[in-house]
């Protein structure tokens, strides 16, 4: 059979069962920046400490110019359902969505879309307004339009996925959000300034860690690190 399940997903996404050394106490899923292609099929060596400690982390192998569309999280929720179903992991365990930028958008439109309960979302120099960012640089509208099947005029749909544009369609949860001031990919002020400012004036539970040393998602400045492994500690401990 062509349909995913548990016994056939290798194909579709990495779960980091192998590392686990006892019960399941989270579930971090991953998103891909732009072009990310790899089917990945070891854990990066920060996660691997935390993988012992009982994260499990779940990387969806979602189109490389996915853009975190409607396909992609209806795709994330079933590599998700698998995963829950397999682990029998409770409804009290903490589910974190997690990436850089496409990531970082992907992690937070994940929590505005997504049909299961997320704990927390870290998103690192995230895109936050999609519809601006399409205008951002030469090499994005191609792939906006593919992501959302159209070649037409897809603004209102672009806004209708922006964080910064209905931030009230984000769930009421714990958030990270990391950005460099020297980053030349995703302009901080248009982007997590703006979501961020938007949040604390709905008075959610953002911590915004500013990185003077640091460009598009790294590399991060020791206390950046620290502010880092602290909120995940807080999370699963």
């Amino acid at each position: 059979m062509n349909c995913m399940n548990a016994s056939n997903l290798s194909p579709f996404a990495y779960v980091s069962e192998n590392y686990l050394k006892g019960p399941v106490k989270a579930v971090f899923i991953n998103f891909p920046g732009l072009g990310g292609m790899e089917m990945k099929s070891a854990l990066d060596i920060p996660d691997i400490k935390l993988a012992h400690d009982g994260v499990l982390f779940v990387y969806p192998f979602v189109n490389p110019w996915n853009w975190m569309n409607a396909q992609s999280v209806d795709f994330s929720d079933k590599v998700l359902d698998i995963v829950i179903k397999k682990h029998s992991i409770s409804g009290k365990c903490p589910i974190v969505a997690r990436g850089g930028s496409m990531g970082g958008y992907s992690a937070l439109a994940y929590c505005m879309f997504t049909r299961h309960r997320l704990t927390a979302a870290i998103a690192n120099c995230p895109v936050t307004d999609i519809n601006f960012h399409c205008t951002e640089r030469p090499d994005l509208p191609r792939t906006f339009h593919d992501a959302m099947g159209s070649y037409g005029d897809i603004s209102k749909i672009l806004k209708d996925r922006s964080p910064s544009c209905h931030p009230e369609k984000l769930p009421d949860i714990r958030y990270l959000i990391i950005h460099g001031f020297d980053d030349k990919a995703v302009n901080k002020k248009s982007h997590s300034d703006k979501l961020v400012k938007l949040m604390r004036k709905r008075k959610m539970d953002i911590t915004y860690v500013e990185d003077d040393m640091m460009g598009h998602c790294g590399p991060m400045k020791y206390e950046t690190v620290i502010a880092l492994e602290s909120f995940i500690d807080s999370i699963i401990k």
